[in-house]
Parts: structure tokens; sequence; C-alpha cells
């Protein structure tokens, strides 16, 4: 194989395993799941989403008590931007946020929708890209009182936080 064909076969075998971390990440944010958000990291890596700030095992256990409050969250993410140099990677992520506070709470059941970005810093060690910094920058934010909805019938499946959700069936 030519050698610039091997290089660009890595950078987008790097690129593909860079953007599944962070498409887990936010599986794993939305089902809050601890374990799932840590794989994400390197263990000696950084977290700053500025209401937090600390490691990855941390940052792992703040999420499920932080997102306790809401019925559901949804983090839609964008195709990332992704600038490699060898075994580092710089990336930044847009996302769309959703947490939908539960019709028991005092505010009653609304949408609070963030726009954000992830901005990653991603490292190759032992051949496995992860997470060695990620800083989360909000854009902007407001909230959508939920007066009417569709009703959803037994017939429905719901989604869930933790791993009586469905996507962990197999």
């Amino acid at each position: 194989m030519d050698p610039r064909d091997r290089d660009r076969l890595d950078d987008l075998c790097s690129h593909h395993e860079i953007e599944q971390v962070i498409l887990c990440l936010a599986r794993a944010t939305d089902r809050r799941d601890a374990e799932a958000i840590r794989a994400c990291y390197h263990a000696d890596a950084f977290d700053d989403h500025g209401a937090f700030q600390g490691s990855p095992a941390e940052f792992a256990e703040w999420v499920p008590k932080a997102l306790a409050p809401f019925a559901a969250t949804q983090h839609f993410l964008a195709p990332p931007r992704i600038e490699r140099e060898g075994d580092v990677a710089y990336s930044e992520t847009y996302c769309t946020a959703h947490h939908v506070f539960p019709p028991s709470d005092p505010g009653g059941e609304r949408d609070s929708v963030m726009g954000l970005r992830y901005l990653d810093r991603f490292e190759r060690r032992g051949g496995v890209w992860r997470i060695a910094r990620r800083t989360c920058l909000w854009d902007y934010t407001y909230i959508v009182p939920i007066s009417d909805k569709w009703p959803l019938g037994e017939g429905f499946r719901l989604g869930r936080a933790g791993r009586e959700d469905p996507s962990y069936w197999r």
C-alpha cells in the first residue's frame, strides 16, 4: 500500500473513532450511564462544563445527579469538525440539548433547550482515541412551556434513563 494511502486510511479511521466517542458520550449522558461516560475519557482527562470542572470519574458521578430533576434529556449532535495532528486531535461539535421537566415540577412541564458546543482534545494512547480534555460552551438557552403534546398511548414504548432503557436490550 502506498504510504499516502495508509495515511489517508489512518486519518479516516481516526475521524470515525473520534466521532463514535463523541456519540457514545451523548448517549451515555442521556442514559445517565456513569460507566459509559467514564469509558469516553482517558482516566487523567479533565472536563470543564462550567458548572462542573473535574475528572472523568467525578463527571460520571455528577451527570446523573445533575440530570435527576429531568424526565428526559436528548443531545442532538452535528457532525464534528476534527483536526488531527498525529496522535492528538481537536474537535468542535455543535449540540442542541433538550432537558424536559416532569409535570410534577413546581414550574410545570417544560423543555429547557440549549445550544452548545463541545471543544475536545483527543489523544490516541495504545491505539485508542479518548477525550483528554473537554470544554463545554453555551451559545444560547431558552425554556418552552409544554401545554399541548401528542398523547402516547399504551402501544408506545418509552425510553428511560439507565440500563432499563430498551437500547441496552440485545
